[in-house]
């Protein structure tokens, strides 16, 4: 398959607020099937930073959200470590499980042509849902400049340390709020909506850390023990092309006690001890719960492992009223921005800087709302748009302030 026409790119004029968005880019080209979008919410820290996702549900609304967050994110990153990026994120509309390799190069080589004018300078891309390190020699390949992307293979630029880059962020960050709160992770147990990308990895270092896994669920259902699940076995069956679900059927005489679990009956799943310390991690996609949910769920503890897993900002102060430490999105999955600059810069020790970025990121948040006694996204968020007003000022790009 060979695209013989130039993808049509439109300009769209939006602006949600004084942050931006500052760009909002349609690609289309119906020879080969492609609608695809980018939205560059601000630059004024730097080029927006944010992932190429390859979903049949992608759509404009969640790309800006999602740009959005991307800016909070790469502010915090930011905020004592001088990261010098802004927010952007993009999507092609496409199930690339059921398209084949050629046609979704196709796809991205013709995406990464239409919005070659923004990259680097505006925009540098990434992995993100749908879409890998190949994806990304690909993109960049089309752009002309290994800088447009990180994520990429070795061959093209790319660090071993990427692969697998916000997993170990949030065991960090895990780690460090755990410590943090005095709670000991031999009384954790956790439960994980998602286990692709991030979720598997981050199960594994779990499992190898003595917190007990008790439910996975994928796109196909999920599993359940209250023993606990053996993560090794439930990525044996993901890697050979199958579901948690069928961890059931291939792993039945060496864990009886599994269960099926939908993700609500896993939100719900009930405590066997006092001394128990529920850990809850979406992620997979966005909007998972809201705050009518919030009031129902059981965890003592919530990482937020997904972007935007939460429907409404109310939902956060629903957690808070209830105890239920929730260190969200934009604090808890930055690992992946914080390698990619490393990657860009060639730095010799990124692993050193993230754990860096986790620890330092946490000590200016969690104290704050522990005394202010409001949720950790509340000083995050505030944090991050100071931070971004700053960088807005600086380069006289100010909107109404």
């Amino acid at each position: 398959m060979s695209s013989t026409k130039k993808p049509q790119l439109m300009e769209c004029t939006v602006s949600y607020d004084a942050f931006g968005p500052e760009k909002v880019l349609i690609v289309k080209e119906p020879s080969i099937g492609l609608t695809g979008f980018l939205v560059i919410d601000n630059t004024a820290p730097g080029p927006g930073k944010g992932g190429l996702r390859m979903s049949p549900d992608v759509n404009l609304r969640e790309i800006a959200r999602l740009a959005r967050i991307m800016t909070w994110k790469c502010a915090i990153a930011g905020v004592r470590e001088g990261l010098p990026f802004g927010g952007a994120k993009s999507g092609i509309i496409a199930d690339p499980k059921k398209i084949t390799p050629q046609h979704k190069k196709l796809l991205i080589k013709g995406f990464a042509e239409a919005i070659r004018p923004f990259c680097p300078q505006y925009y540098i891309s990434a992995p993100d849902m749908g879409t890998n390190s190949s994806d990304m020699d690909t993109f960049v390949k089309a752009i002309g400049n290994r800088n447009a992307a990180t994520g990429k293979t070795r061959a093209l630029g790319g660090i071993e340390e990427r692969q697998g880059a916000t997993a170990r962020g949030l065991w960090y960050t895990i780690r460090y709020t755990l410590s943090y709160y005095g709670i000991d992770p031999n009384e954790c147990t956790a439960v994980l909506m998602g286990f692709g990308k991030v979720g598997k990895p981050l199960a594994r270092v779990l499992f190898e850390r003595g917190i007990k896994v008790l439910a996975v669920t994928d796109s196909q259902g999920g599993v359940y023990d209250e023993k606990g699940l053996d993560v090794y076995d439930l990525i044996k069956v993901k890697e050979n092309g199958g579901s948690v679900v069928d961890y059931l059927r291939k792993f039945k005489d060496e864990h009886p006690n599994a269960k099926p679990v939908t993700n609500e009956e896993m939100f719900m799943l009930k405590k066997r001890g006092k001394d128990e310390k529920r850990i809850l991690i979406p992620a997979a996609i966005g909007g998972v719960y809201d705050e009518y949910m919030a009031k129902e769920i059981v965890a003592d503890l919530i990482f937020e492992a997904a972007n935007d897993p939460a429907k409404t900002p109310e939902t956060y102060q629903v957690f808070h009223k209830r105890g239920i430490i929730n260190v969200n999105d934009f604090i808890a999955n930055k690992g992946g921005v914080v390698v990619s600059y490393a990657e860009l810069n060639k730095l010799l020790q990124p692993e050193t800087l993230l754990i860096e970025s986790v620890e330092r990121v946490l000590e200016r948040i969690l104290p704050v709302a522990e005394d202010r006694n409001v949720p950790p996204r509340t000083v995050a968020l505030e944090i991050a748009e100071r931070h971004v007003r700053e960088k807005m000022k600086e380069r006289k790009r100010l909107r109404g302030y």
